[in-house]
């Protein structure tokens, strides 16, 4: 049986021992291990961030070479097919906006629905017509 095993074993058996042993003999099991985890904890974060050095080395890339100057070119002009393909790119976008206004209006809730839901609120669970009474003595006093 190696090491790490027997560590295993021991550490699996405290709990079993704590019904025999005093308190302070339990805070002291309790601080070794916390110690212990801390270290293990140190360890694996710093290993963690070694690896993390290594990934970032192998990734970074080669500096790019620097331009040479050349002639500069002109940009062709946008011909007739390009600009309508942008008109119907902007009609697009503005059907997709007035669906998503669409949505937004369907999910907000009508003014009788609000008013339904107030009177439900301020009557209690009621139908129309005696929310509706209560509301017209309300008024009328």
């Amino acid at each position: 049986m190696d090491a790490r095993e027997q560590i295993k074993r021991a550490i699996f058996l405290l709990p079993k021992l704590a019904a025999e042993i005093e308190s302070k003999e339990i805070k002291a099991d309790i601080d070794l291990l916390m110690g212990v985890t801390l270290q293990l904890t140190a360890e694996l974060a710093n290993r963690n961030d070694a690896l993390a050095k290594q990934s970032s080395s192998r990734k970074s890339k080669p500096p790019k070479p620097t331009p040479q100057s050349t002639a500069q070119t002109q940009k062709p002009k946008p011909s007739s097919t390009d600009t309508q393909n942008s008109q119907n790119d902007t009609e697009d976008r503005s059907k997709a906006v007035s669906s998503i206004q669409q949505g937004i209006r369907q999910a907000e809730p009508s003014p009788t629905d609000q008013q339904k839901a107030l009177r439900g609120y301020v009557y209690g669970a009621q139908n129309d017509e005696v929310a509706f009474r209560k509301a017209a003595k309300a008024i009328a006093r």
